[in-house]
């Protein structure tokens, strides 16, 4: 029985010391908010703070962080990033625009880049969408082009269909890249390894086992074959990640329940209003089927040649050839 309970022992202090060395091994700190503003941010960085109104009927503050480039006077576009990204992936595409006579304008959408979070750990497409419409409302833009990449593209559908024609917002045109469709924010299967994950006991340890080799793995499954992120920029998406509570956030964030039906609703508006669509995709993406341009475009009521898609591409067609695929999106705005 005393051997037994030795062997058992040591076996505990054995699966102690594994979980220990692994944690050492893992382990990757936060980057604080005010060093990371003093780090990241750029000559024209700008800061906005705005509220909410959440489902609770509540007001929900935050604080978000935004590039704006170009003459004031010129035409905006407004670009929005995907899941676990920021507005500097839009960075390659914004010389050539702001020569082709746009004023652009980049936002760190809500628990990304140099932005805050909500304070209830609650996010969605309407809230992410509100924020950047009382940004524009702030800047004074009200007519503009506006387009995103995968769930920054489920924003900017979001946002045309709710806010174009009321108090004269004018969307001319909506640009959607490897974008999210609508799909039910409930819906998603109950996992208890993930609940596990989420819980208040081990999301703040495990939110920080996060290390650059794993995030380049991660990356390198986004990108197509045409390219492989380079070092900057696993460096860039790395770093962002780290900002004091992002990764938390992750694991802990809850999602409003918008149902199918009123996405849908909204993606009709954009159909009855005439406005004008561009669908950029990778073909080899792996995270959202480029069979997803069929239901847009059925959706959308599409013509073929309003859908592009990049047989060598990815997740994210702007950083992998952003030579390729900005002339593209130059000639959807000059049209």
């Amino acid at each position: 029985m005393r051997l037994l309970i030795r062997i058992t022992k040591y076996i505990v202090l054995i699966f102690l010391s594994i979980i220990l060395l692994l944690s050492l091994i893992l382990f990757r700190g936060d980057i604080s908010y005010v060093d990371a503003i003093d780090l990241f941010s750029e000559e024209e960085s700008e800061f906005f703070e705005t509220d909410v109104l959440g489902l609770d009927q509540k007001n929900h503050e935050i604080t978000i962080h935004y590039l704006d480039y170009g003459h004031p006077e010129d035409t905006p576009i407004v670009l929005l990033h995907g899941a676990f990204s920021s507005a500097l992936t839009f960075e390659p595409w914004k010389d050539e625009l702001i020569q082709n006579g746009y004023r652009v304008i980049l936002v760190d959408l809500p628990y990304h880049g140099l932005s805050t979070g909500f304070g209830d750990q609650v996010t969605s497409i309407r809230r992410s969408a509100e924020v950047v419409m009382n940004l524009l409302t702030h800047l004074n833009i009200s007519s503009f082009y506006i387009g995103g990449n995968s769930m920054g593209g489920g924003v900017s559908w979001y946002l045309t269909g709710t806010y174009h024609g009321v108090n004269q917002v004018n969307v001319l045109g909506l640009i959607l890249i490897d974008s999210i469709y609508p799909t039910n924010a409930s819906g998603a299967p109950e996992s208890g390894f993930i609940n596990v994950l989420s819980s208040d006991l081990v999301a703040p340890l495990v939110s920080k086992m996060t290390p650059r080799f794993f995030f380049k793995q991660l990356l390198n499954g986004v990108y197509g074959s045409y390219t492989s992120p380079s070092d900057q920029v696993i460096d860039r998406y790395y770093s962002m990640l780290r900002v004091n509570g992002h990764r938390l956030s992750i694991l802990q964030n809850s999602s409003e329940d918008i149902s199918t039906e009123d996405q849908m609703t909204i993606l009709e508006k954009i159909v009855s209003e005439n406005i004008p669509v561009l669908i950029l995709w990778g073909e080899e993406d792996t995270w959202i089927s480029v069979e997803t341009t069929e239901l847009f475009k059925e959706t959308l009521d599409l013509a073929a040649e309003d859908i592009i898609i990049y047989p060598d591409l990815g997740h994210v067609p702007m950083e992998e050839d952003p030579e390729r695929t900005i002339l593209d999106v130059i000639d959807f705005l000059e049209s």
